[in-house]
């Protein structure tokens, strides 16, 4: 590359950086083209049909981010989710943007694409990674399972399971190949029927490459499926200019997350609001503070889930109460339990196990699946499992469905993925090779707020994944002290 061509490749890195809000990825200015092609001059996209109305459909999200200020920095969570593509630079160039321009956010970002894992296999596994997280917004991009009906399944559950805004992406355009087009007007079926933002990747790649005079295989890797330096970029570009506040749109996320401040129960009292056994709780500040056992907090709510926030309180200690969700502690549901991603296979990223379930109700335990015999290509395995409180809980093998002595553990056969592991690695899990994995709670049967800060409220998710309908939460408090309440928060998906 000529000392030219350096400059003019550098400046467009600098232009693009600066129209994508500061976008910059790693070496950029070093990343040279192939010896025998020049350098790829990157303009930025050029503005395409409806953008006024892009972020119309992540308005909770961009709501939250956008008005986080030194007051009230409101928690956001976004999860990646799909394949290796998902895996790339582009990824981090987004999650780097957003830092950038909402630092106010109290903003978590995780990635949890899983690299040659196609829909079908993420349906699976999204058990695990999706709905315990229960996200703000989740980004997915991920390629098959329009046929199986794993694609519309996985979105349909996070309608169903959870009050996550969805952006769907579709496909980037590979090497000469666009054939994606069919599976590009499926995605934007999906995103009509289920409400999710569409980020039209595909058409507006072409359009990109088409307007200057780009080949595929110029943005794309040696494999010809994977985006290079410079093709990550304007993905990161597509991407970024739909995370935007759009009021121009209806909000409408007002009854999935709804916020019930205790002091509306005090001021404008209704029959679906707060309410006390007794006499209303003290005011303080922006809490109501509770003492007595016999003086619970109450409100029945239609939802799946239930958090309890606490304001900042000058009490230097405070006290501590009990939860119950119809009656009874959050525990004894087993539905608020969750397993973790179990651990991966040898020499390989892929989970040894892509979902475990249960059928008799789940104690918080880390679990342990060990290795007894395998064969040499991996497509006959036998095993044992314990519970490090279960203890061992039974024998099984990857050709019929497991039930564990107690009921603890169930893994159907497809749900092993060991066989497609060693495909690409040619590496056999030895005799003794552990898969692990924890169940986790998705409740609290006590609640311990602490002073806070007043921009941060003191939150507890009191239980997730209830049946979605109607409850009634009771804040008890054990007299120990003074307990603040300031809101309750419920999450009702659209979707039952």
């Amino acid at each position: 590359m000529d000392h030219k061509c350096s400059v003019v490749f550098a400046a467009a890195v600098l232009v693009l950086a600066a129209l994508c809000g500061g976008v910059v990825f790693g070496e950029d200015a070093k990343e040279a083209a192939k010896p025998d092609e020049p350098p790829i001059v990157l303009p930025a996209p050029s503005p395409v049909k409806n953008e006024n109305l892009f972020g119309g459909r992540i308005q909770r999200t961009m709501t939250l981010l956008a008005t986080s200020g030194p007051l009230r920095r409101f928690p956001v969570k976004i999860i990646f989710y799909g394949q290796s593509i998902v895996n790339g630079r582009w990824t981090k160039a987004v999650e780097d943007d957003l830092r950038r321009r909402f630092p106010e956010a109290d903003l978590t970002i995780e990635n949890r694409a899983i690299g040659g894992f196609g829909a079908d296999a993420l349906i699976r596994t999204a058990a695990h990674d999706i709905y315990p997280a229960y996200p703000d917004l989740v980004v997915y991009l991920v390629y098959g399972g329009e046929q199986s009906g794993a694609l519309e399944a996985f979105v349909a559950n996070l309608r169903r399971y959870t009050t996550s805004e969805i952006m769907l992406l579709t496909h980037h355009v590979r090497g000469g190949d666009y054939s994606d087009s069919a599976s590009a007007a499926y995605w934007r079926y999906l995103a009509q029927k289920y409400d999710c933002e569409l980020v039209d990747l595909h058409g507006e790649s072409r359009q990109f490459m088409a307007e200057h005079a780009i080949r595929p295989e110029q943005l794309l890797g040696g494999d010809k499926i994977h985006p290079n330096e410079e093709g990550s970029r304007p993905i990161a570009w597509t991407v970024l200019r739909h995370f935007r506040l759009n009021t121009l749109m209806p909000g409408g996320w007002y009854d999935r997350v709804r916020t019930y401040q205790v002091r509306r129960s005090y001021d404008d009292s209704a029959a679906d609001d707060i309410t006390f056994a007794g006499e209303p709780w003290e005011i303080q500040g922006s809490n109501a503070i509770g003492h007595s056992p016999d003086n619970p907090m109450r409100l029945t709510f239609n939802g799946n889930r239930v958090d309890i926030l606490a304001g900042a309180s000058p009490a230097r200690k405070l006290g501590t109460a009990r939860i119950l969700i119809d009656g009874q502690p959050p525990s004894a549901d087993p539905r608020l339990y969750a397993a973790t991603r179990p651990s991966p296979e040898p020499k390989m990223w892929f989970p040894g196990v892509r979902r475990i379930e249960w059928q008799s109700p789940p104690i918080i335990e880390d679990w342990t699946l060990r290795i007894t015999a395998a064969s040499d290509d991996c497509k006959s395995l036998e095993y044992e499992v314990i519970g490090s409180i279960t203890g061992h809980d039974g024998n099984g093998n990857n050709c019929e469905k497991f039930v564990s002595n107690s009921g603890r553990v169930v893994i159907a056969p497809r749900d092993f993925a060991f066989a497609d592991a060693f495909y690409w690695s040619k590496v056999a899990p030895p005799v003794g090779y552990e898969v692990t994995w924890k169940v986790v709670p998705l409740f609290s049967d006590s609640y311990e707020p602490s002073g806070g800060d007043s921009s941060r409220p003191y939150r507890l998710t009191a239980a997730q994944n209830l049946r979605n309908g109607r409850h009634t939460i009771e804040i008890i408090p054990n007299g120990d002290g003074p307990v603040p309440v300031q809101a309750i928060e419920v999450y009702r998906p659209p979707l039952r």
